[in-house]
């Protein structure tokens, strides 16, 4: 306004008090003075201004025709169909104090339903105890026991020292039979059954069988024609956060950035864990944050969640760096934490039926000790030690590598068999279908870390999995900035 008064100053015009008054704060002033000082005035009065106003007001507006939008997400008409199976998640339920009662009866618990699931096994010889070994000497059976320790002889056997719940015994796998790949894979704490001949002294095994899903088990679809997408380390609050490259993912969920017809059939949206970057996870974590404030962290999140459509159904679950205890498993994020009440929030790991497809969401923290167990797996492919913990059925199978909570029920043991397998945590994209399974790990938005390039670990940042529920297609679209759609 300042500016306008001294245009008609240095123009040589007189300018009444009055006159000033009319014009201060007019947002459309600059065009009123424009005319005055083309109206070849010496003063300008009240009246003059009022007359050039009144004029202002002739001049019509654009009017914005409305137009009805082009992109009709077909998922907005459906009613989201999901369910948490409460049996399985941990959220609310978690009772111990960390006793050696406690820690007794989370491995028995482990370890009858471990047995139970390797019962179901087709054999035909019978199943023994380490107790009842030396009844059934020279015959054949089968023994489901727990894996102690391992060792290779001087003649480049296998000794394997197991146990179950009334003892101890020894079994033996030469390093010619065919079940020796097997026994190289085995992990301390990992429930197998044993078959083969029973000795005075060993067992010698002649075949190994995992808990497993059954061969013959045949994939799920579901009725609706939906789309699930699956995210997991978006790590909010990171200096390293891509979020130009989310909110360019949330602006294709609205149809702006091609794909329409699958962007108008997302109906879930699934995110396994580590949703912020947190606080004090990691030294001099600090140096790599932008926002140091984990109430901050989940705002900012909140804020991204309100840009999706709402008709779209968001489903959380925790990882290692977010706002619940560390060890597994983990509670659903509290609701001091994750105000956004458009958000389904569960614990990690949980077991969801949606659209009838049954889901496991687990945010991955034990796939470290899996890769770094087994020979020949590797971050580059996550998919690989997630079949591992597959036909383990347990998502945590080796103790002490990962804290646990020793719950009277073991969370992690993989009980039913899931439809879709969804982890994270690698900050790699992989998937593959196995016995009528899909394994999924879906990457992150993040960008490399320094870690991650002290370490070698490239990671596959912005591209997001979409699963069309109804055919079983699975779509990967890349979100990152160089990249068109």
């Amino acid at each position: 306004m300042r500016t306008d008064i001294e245009r008609l100053n240095a123009a040589g015009l007189r300018l009444a008090s009055d006159a000033h008054q009319l014009l201060e704060g007019r947002a459309d002033a600059k065009e009123i003075v424009d005319r005055l000082l083309g109206a070849n005035l010496v003063f300008v009065s009240k009246e003059d201004v009022e007359k050039e106003m009144a004029q202002q007001s002739k001049i019509p507006m654009p009017v914005e025709v409305a137009r009805e939008p082009s992109f009709k997400p077909a998922a907005k008409d459906l009613q989201p169909h999901v369910k948490v199976v409460q049996d399985e998640d941990v959220s609310g339920k978690s009772r111990c104090r960390g006793t050696m009662d406690d820690f007794v009866s989370y491995f028995r618990n482990r370890f009858e339903r471990m047995r139970s699931l390797l019962r179901t096994r087709t054999t035909t010889n019978p199943f023994v105890k380490t107790t009842n070994l030396k009844r059934n000497l020279f015959q054949k059976g089968v023994l489901v026991a727990m894996v102690i320790e391992k060792r290779i002889t001087k003649k480049g056997d296998m000794v394997i020292e197991v146990e179950d719940d009334e003892g101890q015994a020894l079994v033996f796998v030469s390093a010619k039979e065919k079940c020796f790949k097997d026994a190289k894979g085995l992990l301390n704490d990992d429930v197998v059954a044993f078959e083969g001949k029973i000795t005075e002294t060993f067992l010698i095994a002649e075949g190994i069988m995992w808990p497993d899903l059954p061969v013959l088990k045949e994939r799920s679809y579901a009725k609706n024609d939906v789309a699930i997408v699956y995210l997991s380390d978006l790590h909010i609050g990171s200096k390293f956060f891509l979020e130009k490259e989310f909110l360019r993912f949330v602006s294709w969920l609205k149809g702006n950035e091609g794909n329409e017809q699958l962007a108008g059939k997302v109906k879930y949206i699934e995110i396994a864990g580590d949703i912020v970057d947190g606080i004090g996870v990691y030294p001099s974590q600090e140096k790599e944050l932008v926002v140091r404030d984990i109430f901050k962290q989940y705002d900012m999140f909140a804020r991204l969640m309100e840009e999706i459509p709402d008709y779209i159904t968001i489903i959380a679950s925790p990882g290692n760096h977010d706002a619940v205890r560390r060890a597994e498993p983990q509670p659903q994020l509290p609701s001091d934490i994750l105000k956004e009440s458009r958000v389904l929030s569960v614990g990690s790991p949980s077991r969801l039926d949606i659209e009838g497809m049954r889901h496991l969401v687990y945010h991955g923290t034990s796939l470290d000790s899996i890769i770094s167990g087994i020979c020949g797996l590797s971050y580059s492919k996550p998919e690989e030690p997630m079949l591992e913990l597959l036909k383990r059925r347990h998502l945590s199978p080796v103790y002490g590598s990962n804290p646990i909570v020793p719950e009277g029920r073991d969370y992690m043991v993989i009980n039913d068999e899931p439809d879709v397998v969804h982890m994270g945590h690698i900050h790699k994209n992989g998937s593959m279908l196995y016995r009528g399974t899909l394994l999924l790990n879906s990457g992150t938005f993040q960008a490399r870390t320094e870690f991650q390039i002290r370490m070698g670990h490239v990671p596959s940042p912005c591209i997001v999995p979409i699963l069309e529920a109804q055919s079983g297609k699975l779509t990967h679209i890349s979100f990152k900035a160089e990249e068109s759609k």
